[in-house]
């Protein structure tokens, strides 16, 4: 790691400055000033993050590329995320208590006090003001970066698919009358207990997959548009990853579960024939136009779980 590993753009309201080492990317946006002694102060604030990480043996950037599903990861043990919500309360965990808004608070202070101890040590001002242009400029970009990204094919392509997709998950169609015609069988001897067990156990899971997904793989596309779009020659240029990319296979993996879910609902429950074709052809078009738009993501090496 290195000044020249660093990547500090100007824009309209803020300097911007993205690192990415080892699958680690760190970034953040503030007022201009010194390019290279924001580099050294971003350097280091980036030196101590990885000496923490490596001191507690924790996976750098592991959380990055991963699908969020804590409950079904075997990395919990060396995931900085993880163990940060590990130590929290029921209230700091529930969305509608003010302990959980207090926590993110506290996490965005301690975060805003690192980088103002690095810029510090460097002699730098983070609070001087952008210009008027500059800033013009900036909200110009990000009009253009959204547009793209709304108007992609793969944009309208996950829309769809929520549209199907949703209104079939909360109803649970289907699943009341399979599972009264599982215990009907039992009680005829079609079927012993533990088979009723194991099939409403996939139905389920089927369900929860779908429903897991079901905006993920939407957030991490439009993730890896805008990276795309913004541009990431800095990197290759680098010895980089792209970040879009790896948002792009942690989408593709996504929707091949998905995929696998909708199979088996249509497996399992006639009545879900219809919406599950529906929803099979939109994921298959899905993953068709990702691998078209991103055809390294699947050679993206993402920390911990493709070492």
């Amino acid at each position: 790691m290195a000044l020249q590993d660093i990547n500090l753009t100007s824009c309209s309201i803020s300097w911007k400055f993205c690192v990415e080492w080892k699958g680690i990317v760190l970034s953040a946006a503030y007022p201009g000033g010194n390019l290279q002694r924001k580099k050294s102060a971003i350097l280091a604030f980036f030196l101590i993050y990885q000496l923490n990480c490596m001191k507690e043996k924790f996976i750098p950037g592991i959380y990055n590329y991963c699908d969020r599903w804590c409950e079904r990861c075997t990395f919990t043990s060396r995931c900085r995320n993880y163990e940060g919500i590990g130590k929290l309360s029921t209230e700091q965990l529930d969305i509608n208590n003010k302990a959980f808004w207090d926590t993110i608070s506290s996490n965005f202070e301690k975060a805003t006090e690192l980088l103002h101890k690095a810029a510090a040590e460097q002699g730098i001002d983070l609070n001087k003001p952008m210009t008027g242009q500059e800033k013009a400029n900036y909200r110009q970009k990000e009009i253009f970066l959204q547009t793209t990204a709304k108007q992609h094919v793969l944009s309208k392509l996950c829309k769809q698919y929520q549209r199907i997709a949703m209104p079939f998950t909360e109803k649970s169609e289907g699943f009341v009358d399979k599972t009264k015609e599982l215990v009907d069988h039992l009680h005829l001897g079609i079927k012993t207990e533990e088979d009723v067990v194991y099939t409403v156990a996939d139905i389920g899971d089927c369900f929860e997959i779908i429903q897991w997904y079901l905006f993920f793989i939407d957030v991490k596309l439009q993730r890896a548009l805008h990276g795309k779009t913004r541009g990431e020659d800095w990197k290759t240029e680098n010895g980089f990853q792209k970040d879009s990319e790896g948002s792009a296979k942690i989408a593709l993996i996504a929707i091949e579960k998905s995929i696998g879910a909708w199979t088996g609902l249509y497996n399992l429950l006639p009545l879900s024939e219809d919406v599950a074709l529906n929803a099979l052809s939109l994921l298959v078009q899905m993953k068709e136009k990702a691998k078209e738009e991103f055809p390294q993501a699947m050679q993206f090496k993402r920390p911990g779980f493709d070492d």
